[in-house]
């Protein structure tokens, strides 16, 4: 694995060893009110192949940090590409989390099965400070 970022704790890293956690979105400096995704910040969010191959995925989770000074809006996307062909779709509700806390948002796989997925984080207020953070769980 390439060199893993400072914000991951001891236990996330154990879980990204063992291929059962992704990096999803990487210290993402949110500073206005658009919506962002992979297609929009590549340098900080990626889209993630859950589906296909060898993976047998019973479950997966999107763990989000936001370390801003303001409430954003995560809602979770798929896609059946990773190069944008098709447009994104919407998985389940979106969720918030509060500044300096994290939230996650579980699905099995019989309830939203997507061979990509990723997210699309907003803020209804700007924040000035702080970075997002993100992993895709997978069991």
């Amino acid at each position: 694995m390439s060199t893993v970022p400072s914000w991951i704790t001891n236990s996330m890293k154990a879980l990204l060893d063992i291929g059962n956690a992704r990096i999803l979105v990487n210290a993402f400096p949110l500073r206005d009110t658009n919506t962002h995704t992979y297609s929009t910040d590549p340098n900080y969010i990626s889209i993630q192949q859950i589906v296909g191959g060898t993976m047998d995925i019973k479950e997966y989770a999107i763990w989000i940090y936001n370390g801003t000074n303001h409430t954003i809006t995560i809602q979770v996307i798929g896609n059946v590409t990773n190069d944008g062909t098709y447009p994104d779709y919407s998985i389940g509700s979106a969720y918030t989390v509060s500044p300096s806390s994290s939230n996650m948002f579980v699905l099995s796989m019989g309830e939203a099965i997507s061979p990509f997925i990723s997210v699309a984080i907003s803020a209804n207020t700007a924040p000035t400070a702080g970075n997002v953070y993100g992993l895709l769980v997978i069991d």
